[in-house]
C-alpha cells in the first residue's frame, strides 16, 4: 500500500505546503497592495498640491483685478503700472469702462506642475465705480 493511501484511511493527512506557510496561494499580494496604495496616495498628494497652488494664483489675480479697478476708477495709471509689474509675464489685463463701472479682467495660464503637463486658464474679474481723476 502507497503510503498515501495508508496516510487517507487512518485519517492521518498531511499537506505539502511550500514557501508560503499560508497555504492560500497569496503570498506577495500584501506587496503589491501596499506598493499600488502608496502610489495612489503619492498621486492624490500631487493632485493636491497642484489645485491648492491653482486656487492660490486665482486669489492673487482675483486680489490684482480689484486692486487694478480701484486704481482705473481713480485714473491712476502709475498705481495700474505698479501692479501689472508684478503679473506673470503671461497676463491680459483688460479695463473697460461701462456707464459709471469701470470692469477689469485679469486672466493668465498657471502651470503647477510643470511643463509636463498643460496649463490651466485662470481668470478673474473686478468692478469699481468710476471716481474721475483724484486730486
Amino acid at each position: 500500500m502507497h503510503k498515501r493511501m495508508h496516510e487517507r484511511m487512518h485519517g492521518r493527512t498531511r499537506e505539502r505546503r511550500g514557501p508560503n506557510l499560508a497555504g492560500d496561494g497569496q503570498r506577495g499580494w500584501v506587496t503589491v497592495e501596499t506598493a499600488f496604495a502608496a502610489l495612489g496616495i503619492g498621486a492624490l498628494i500631487v493632485v493636491c498640491v497642484g489645485v491648492f497652488a491653482v486656487c492660490l494664483a486665482w486669489l492673487d489675480l482675483g486680489s490684482a483685478a480689484a486692486e487694478i479697478a480701484r486704481q482705473a476708477a481713480r485714473d491712476d495709471l502709475t498705481a495700474i503700472q505698479r501692479i501689472t509689474d508684478t503679473l506673470p509675464e503671461a497676463a491680459v489685463v483688460s479695463v473697460e469702462r461701462e456707464g459709471g463701472l469701470v470692469v477689469v479682467t485679469v486672466a493668465t495660464e498657471v502651470r503647477p506642475w510643470g511643463d509636463w503637463l498643460p496649463g490651466i486658464g485662470i481668470q478673474a474679474r473686478a468692478v469699481a465705480t468710476y471716481e474721475g481723476r483724484v486730486p
